[in-house]
């Protein structure tokens, strides 16, 4: 066969020619492609994500611990009415006191109706206002006493809320001047004084005791025989309503005529439980007082706090004659 003749070098297709030409542009697009996506998505990352996580970070600090124990007063609120029982079981431990204090807010042998002609009988005790324990064991007997009651002592005031409070009866007990040389307290009424000063004493001390009714004299032996100071008593003790008993300590006492003059209502004592102090004097003074009620339509006994009075009351009153009604004096008064 003959031979070719070498010629020119054959020329490759122009597919090929153009693909070494296109692969640098595919590169560089394929590049840019991923420049771009990459580009995106930092710029997602940091522009729009913080957007998106921004509510989140704010939600957190809108419910702060301060605002999500915002309701917390409510609980506290109404915690504090739970509070408002302890306040006022707080003041219940006063109320227990309170009887032991006050004793019934009535007598334990309230005043009865009376039988036409029926003897009667008062107890009066004397100088309270000292102690508080004296009271609460007087008010403990159960009995109808008369509270009198001295001014400017320490319980003044207290015992006469008490005995009001148990619905027993007050008098002021008035210091007035006695014979002898003993030195008489402030407020003490005196021969010689004024009207006026008269009236200045008994105001001053009726105020301490405002529950008095009546007023009886504290010793006076020497006052109660000088007519012109009873007679000023009187007339003050009349405008204010109230009576007056005579402890008589002096058999020469004016204070029931010049009370009988101002038509002030008043009584005497008719006997003293306690000259002799103890519980077996005591029971006999008051046996004679039963005797004088029955004998006389009526008496007073007065006595004192002492422990040994108070005793011979409540063995007494066990054993004591019945058809004697226990009165006040406001009782023994009115005649009912």
């Amino acid at each position: 066969m003959p031979q070719k003749s070498p010629g020119k070098p054959r020329r490759r297709p122009a597919k090929s020619q153009r693909g070494r030409k296109d692969s640098p542009a595919a590169l560089v697009f394929f590049a840019g492609v991923a420049v771009a996506a990459i580009l995106l998505f930092f710029g997602y990352a940091f522009f729009y994500l913080p957007d998106q996580k921004a509510p989140k970070t704010p939600a957190p600090q809108a419910h702060t611990p301060a605002q999500t124990k915002a309701p917390a007063p409510a609980p506290e609120k109404t915690a504090a009415s739970p509070e408002t029982p302890p306040a006022v079981s707080a003041q219940a431990p006063a109320t227990p006191a309170a009887p032991a204090v006050t004793a019934p807010a009535t007598p334990a042998q309230p005043e009865l109706p009376l039988k036409p002609g029926s003897p009667r009988l008062t107890i009066v005790i004397d100088d309270l206002g000292g102690s508080l324990d004296q009271a609460r064991d007087l008010l403990d007997l159960g009995l109808p006493v008369t509270f009198s009651i001295m001014p400017n002592l320490p319980h003044t005031r207290e015992v006469d809320a008490m005995a009001a409070k148990a619905g027993m009866e007050v008098i002021l007990h008035q210091p007035m001047d006695a014979h002898g040389s003993a030195p008489q307290a402030a407020g003490t009424l005196r021969a010689g004084m004024t009207v006026p000063e008269t009236a200045a004493i008994l105001a001053a001390h009726l105020a301490q005791v405002p529950h008095a009714v009546g007023v009886s004299n504290h010793t006076g032996s020497k006052a109660t025989e000088d007519a012109v100071l009873m007679a000023a008593v009187m007339t003050d003790l009349k405008g204010r309503g109230v009576f007056f008993l005579d402890s008589l300590t002096s058999a020469k006492s004016v204070a029931g005529k010049e009370a009988a003059k101002s038509q002030v209502p008043n009584l005497a004592r008719t006997v003293f439980l306690d000259n002799e102090r103890g519980q077996q004097p005591a029971l006999l003074m008051l046996a004679q007082a039963e005797k004088e009620a029955r004998a006389k339509g009526r008496a007073v006994a007065i006595g004192h706090p002492y422990p040994e009075t108070i005793a011979a009351l409540a063995a007494w009153d066990i054993r004591r004659d019945k058809s004697i009604a226990l009165v006040t004096l406001s009782r023994q008064l009115k005649g009912n």
